[in-house]
């Protein structure tokens, strides 16, 4: 996966990141939040998630993963699919990127913000892969610190705070958004941490106990 062109192109985001404001979250709560560690581990996901399958463009998928949240900045990030997708038009024309690869990539960046394509019939392998390695970043044991490193951050009174935050984020009932079979997978291990976590949590809680509730 070590690959010099990948760096090339991570650094290139880092900086467009630090530059615009949009490496750290601008939410209080998540001042953790590092948007490049993310690109990162996305990548790192649509890696694992494409091993072993034919038919992916590797190289698509991997340059996509890398862009697709360059356009983050310090406000206004709902539109940064779009924002993305521009920048990267703009460093591949620069960079003399072939236009059919630059097309392709340029379609997976700024329709990765709309996870319900994830399902639509035609939507490419690619497009699917980068979708499933943004929603696995941040779930599972990294949904459980990201819970209780955001209570620590507005000073919550109690455990018992953590572990609610945590029923109602990381651990709140939902269905596997996942596509394919790996990504399934993935998503339930993920899911399965996080109930276990919580169960423990509440029996050394004592949640449910009369002598929890004592005033």
């Amino acid at each position: 996966m070590a690959n010099e062109k990948y760096m090339e192109y991570l650094a290139y985001v880092k900086g467009y990141l630090v530059q615009n404001g949009g490496i750290v979250s601008q939410n209080p709560r998540h001042p953790f939040r590092s948007r490049f560690q993310h690109t990162i581990r996305v990548l790192h996901w649509c890696s694992r998630l494409a091993e072993g399958l034919e038919g992916v463009d590797k190289e698509a998928l991997y340059t996509a993963a890398i862009f697709h949240d360059i356009g983050y900045a310090g406000h206004d990030n709902g539109c940064h699919a779009l924002r993305s997708g521009r920048a990267f038009h703009e460093y591949a024309t620069a960079s003399g990127m072939e236009e059919p690869f630059r097309e392709k990539v340029e379609r997976l960046i700024y329709a990765h913000s709309n996870k319900e394509l994830m399902k639509k019939e035609g939507a490419s392998l690619e497009l699917i892969l980068l979708m499933e390695a943004d929603l696995l970043d941040e779930e599972g044991a990294m949904g459980i610190v990201w819970d209780c490193m955001a209570m620590g951050n507005i000073h919550a009174s109690s455990y018992a705070a953590a572990y609610y935050h945590i029923m109602e984020n990381s651990n709140k009932v939902e269905g596997n958004p996942m596509v394919t079979e790996r990504a399934k997978m993935f998503w339930e291990k993920k899911k399965r941490v996080v109930a276990e976590f919580a169960e423990i949590l509440a029996e050394d809680l004592m949640i449910g106990s009369p002598y929890f509730d004592i005033p």
